[in-house]
């Protein structure tokens, strides 16, 4: 094999470099259509969540307005979530098309509902909405409860500051004459021993 051989076989450095801009420009456009894909996918997944929190919108005005438990409040996360509570929330399938009621418990996630279909979707967190409302006004009267006394169809107030300390001075009171006669038991006792011991 001659020089001259040796020498055409080797490639050309500017033919290396355009094979490797063409390799990257390549992956560069094969990077774009992937990213505009799932850019394209995102927006789906908003477009429906969006449309959910529509159709949740009249639901949500009726809440009183103390009320902060439930607030229904789409975040464009990865993926995104439409919030109905620090507990529930709605995010779509792998498929993009299928809502996912989702509820996080002490047992892990829980799913509630797996649907395609729009209205049934707003139906069940609406029902989950009234369970949760029920849940409160419940919460609230059991706390109602344990501070209030229901006699005879009267509410009683509980004890007023001058009352709960009255009460609390009892106490004392009693813990100090308890104090104090077993302290002078304590010595006549010890007294009597004394003089039993020292008896001829």
């Amino acid at each position: 094999m001659s020089e001259e051989m040796i020498i055409e076989d080797v490639p050309e450095p500017h033919k290396r470099e355009s094979r490797l801009r063409e390799a990257l420009n390549r992956a560069r456009q094969q990077a774009a259509e992937r990213s505009d894909v799932i850019v394209d996918l995102r927006e789906a997944e908003l477009a429906r969540l969006e449309l959910l929190q529509d159709a949740l919108s009249e639901v949500f005005e009726e809440i009183p307005e103390d009320t902060d438990l439930l607030e229904c409040s789409l975040v464009p996360s990865t993926p995104p979530r439409l919030w109905v509570d620090v507990l529930g929330h709605v995010m779509m399938g792998r498929d993009k098309r299928t809502y996912r009621f989702l509820k996080d418990t002490r047992h892990g996630r829980q799913v509630i509902l797996e649907t395609t279909n729009l209205d049934e979707i707003a139906a069940r967190v609406t029902d989950y909405v009234a369970h949760r409302l029920l849940e409160r006004e419940r919460a609230l009267e059991s706390d109602a409860d344990g501070k209030t006394v229901v006699r005879l169809g009267e509410t009683e107030t509980p004890a007023g500051p001058d009352e709960s300390s009255r009460r609390s001075g009892a106490v004392w009171g009693t813990v100090i004459f308890t104090f104090l006669v077993g302290a002078f038991a304590g010595a006549a006792g010890l007294f009597l021993a004394g003089m039993l011991l020292t008896a001829p």
